[in-house]
């Protein structure tokens, strides 16, 4: 999944360029959306962004100034510039910012798709796995475990989309860059990590490894997330442990009791302030989370679909496609045909 941010001051263009791209792209994750130059920023101090749609004219900082700070960060997000203006001051300041393309309103959907599919192709092609591993480690210090989770699922289903070329080289040296990285920062792996590593060094690594490899690499997540936490301390903020403790345990039943004490709080009191801080209830949330992950692994996976309930906790293959249904409109099985 590539995670994907919209800047636009308009509120029909955002829901429009929204639903083009997730209605017309799976593997697009849409991670924020901005109606201002304020918000943008928090988009970036606060999400691993792969690419960002930036309308220029918004309230400021505007869009060129959101672009210049993603520049100045020496981020790798990709920049789709969305304008009215067909301005030769405008683009000559987007060429000097190294703005990846340039699209005019009214945008077309087939323009914008293919200036999509232009950028994440080239994303693509210019990872390596220690800008991966670095990018996970950052993500790692802010505390951002759903997103450093996804920024590792990508990466090994890149590896894996590779036409001709074996992933095993590849995820070899993937986890040889992420030890190198932890020796770097002088913390002290867990033995379960070394297993972990161990492991893949025996495994067989061809395509049909891949959810198993996907897997192990979430693990070695996982343990590395224990140890940085261990080492920098937890989020001064409790829901954001919280959405971690969900995040990470996705496969179990898990109770509004056990969220509570995560954040030290009364389960009473917690449930009023999950509900106030994230607009929903936490067992709504818990679902909706559940029900994404479904689709993540419908869609990059070939696990049978009771497999895929079992594994998120839904004990009752019936009632996980009556939930499936209900949030997506379509069941597991339609949903997996409709996006392969």
């Amino acid at each position: 999944m590539y995670n994907v941010a919209i800047v636009e001051d308009e509120e029909l263009e955002r829901r429009a360029l929204s639903s083009i791209l997730t209605r017309n792209r799976s593997e697009i994750n849409i991670i924020g959306e901005a109606r201002n130059g304020a918000q943008a920023v928090d988009l970036l101090d606060n999400h691993s962004i792969d690419l960002m749609l930036v309308d220029i004219n918004i309230p400021k900082p505007n869009g060129l100034e959101i672009i210049q700070i993603v520049r100045d960060r020496q981020l790798h997000t990709k920049i789709i510039i969305l304008t009215a203006y067909d301005y030769f001051e405008i683009m000559q300041t987007a060429i000097h910012l190294k703005t990846d393309e340039y699209l005019l309103k009214p945008v077309r959907t087939e323009a914008l798709l293919q200036a999509v599919d232009d950028c994440l192709k080239e994303l693509g092609s210019h990872r390596t796995n220690s800008e991966i591993a670095g990018q996970i480690w950052y993500l790692l210090e802010q505390n951002c475990y759903c997103d450093c989770l996804s920024q590792v699922r990508r990466h090994i289903e890149w590896i894996y989309a590779q036409k001709g070329v074996s992933p095993r080289q590849s995820i070899l040296e993937f986890s040889t860059a992420m030890l190198e990285l932890t020796d770097e920062k002088k913390l002290q792996l867990p033995d379960a990590l070394l297993d972990q590593i161990n492991n893949l060094q025996g495994h067989k690594l061809d395509g049909r490894s891949r959810n198993a490899i996907q897997d192990i690499f979430c693990q070695m997540i996982d343990i590395l997330f224990e140890v940085s936490e261990d080492h920098f301390g937890r989020s001064p903020e409790r829901m954001q442990n919280v959405l971690n403790f969900i995040e990470r345990n996705l496969h179990k039943a898990i109770t509004l009791e056990e969220a509570a004490d995560c954040a030290s709080i009364s389960p009473s009191y917690f449930s009023r302030l999950f509900k106030k801080t994230m607009n929903e209830t936490f067992v709504a949330y818990v679902k909706q989370r559940r029900i994404l992950r479904a689709k993540e692994l419908l869609i990059s996976s070939d696990l049978p679909i009771t497999n895929i309930a079992l594994d998120l906790s839904f004990q009752d293959m019936n009632y996980f496609s009556k939930v499936f249904k209900k949030e997506v409109g379509l069941s597991p099985t339609e949903y997996r045909r409709q996006a392969s």
